[in-house]
Formats: C-alpha cells, structure tokens, sequence
C-alpha cells in the first residue's frame, strides 16, 4: 500500500512579517496569507486529494480551507500536527532571543543536526519529542484513513524537522515559505520517504 502527503504550510500572518515565534499561539492569517492559500487551489486541481489533514490552530485550519474551497475534500483537524512548541521564547522576536540567550542557543535550536534534538528552552519541545508526535500521527492517519493521496496544512519548523528526519543526507537547512508544499510518500513496509529530486 502506497499513499502520497502533500504537505503545505500555512500563510503569511503579521506574527511572520515581524519575525515573531508562534509555535502553539493561535494566530491567524492575515489578509496576504489568504491571497497565498488562495495559491493552493490550482496546486490542488493539479494534484488532487481525497482527504485534507490539518493542525487545529487557524492558521493551518484556515489556509487548509481556502486550498480545499473549490475540491471539497474531507477535513479533519489534529493538536499532533500543531508547530513545535516553543516554551518561553513563544511570542519573541528574533532579535529579542539573540540578545536574552545568544547566539549559541538560537543554532543549536535552528539546528538540523541529530546531537541537536535533545536541545529545548524552557517548557518548550526538543525536535525529538515533536517529530515522534508529529511522525506517530501521521503514520496513524495513513494506516486508519482510506486514501491514496491527501494534503496535510501544518508549520514550518515542524515541516523542516520533519522533511531533515527523512532526508540526513541535506546538510543545509531547507526553506520552507509560507504555502510551500512538499510531496511525501508512506508505504505500509516501509514507512515514510521524501524524494531526493529536491
């Protein structure tokens, strides 16, 4: 059994613009976002789905919806597909992280590298412990859900960890814009895959 993922973040919201770290803050789009989820529909009409997965918070939930406006498709909402959760340097800006914990600690939370995944701020969630809820769920909705190809609205920091899981062998850190998507392949034996034409 075969099934493809295709996995989009959410749109632009003023948190974005000014750099600022949502993690589980529900922040919602803002009116760019929605011209950018709007984006989504021709992708979807070329790449149809049977089924759209989304993390519940509204900017996922809402870009999910203008995507799927004109297909239809089932949706279902899940807190496992929700960003990473940032602990006490949610709602900050980039500068104001650099300056109350530096240098050091921004990179090893940006980083990519595996020796990094054990590394969280205060309260918030080391890269393991999100990829094992983030890969669980999927893995369940691939095996309960009948589908051979869906669409999945999540974030970009749990896109990029997740997409680096796959994929080792990228050594730089993947962009992943607002309403970019990423085609993700699962088989029952084999579990998950991301193709190396990136």
């Amino acid at each position: 059994m075969s099934k493809v993922i295709h996995l989009f973040r959410h749109g632009q919201t003023d948190w974005n613009i000014g750099r600022r770290l949502q993690g589980h803050t529900d922040i919602p789009l803002n009116s760019e976002g929605r011209k950018q989820a709007e984006t989504l529909q021709e992708y979807f009409a070329k790449n149809p789905v049977e089924l759209i997965f989304s993390s519940d918070l509204s900017r996922a939930k809402e870009t999910a919806a203008i995507a799927n406006l004109y297909q239809q498709a089932p949706a279902f909402y899940f807190n496992s597909f929700r960003e990473v959760k940032l602990g006490e340097i949610e709602g900050l800006t980039y500068d104001q992280i650099l300056a109350a914990y530096g240098e050091e600690a921004w990179q090893k939370w940006q980083s990519i590298q595996p020796e990094n995944y054990h590394f969280a701020f205060k309260d918030g969630e080391p890269a393991f412990a999100a990829l094992k809820r983030f890969k669980e769920a999927l893995e369940k909705c691939c095996r309960e859900y009948d589908f051979t190809a869906a669409g999945l609205c999540t974030h970009g920091l749990m896109m990029r960890r997740f997409i680096h899981s796959l994929r080792p062998d990228l050594k730089e850190p993947m962009a992943v814009p607002n309403c970019s998507v990423f085609a993700i392949h699962w088989e029952e034996d084999k579990g998950f895959s991301f193709p190396s034409e990136v």
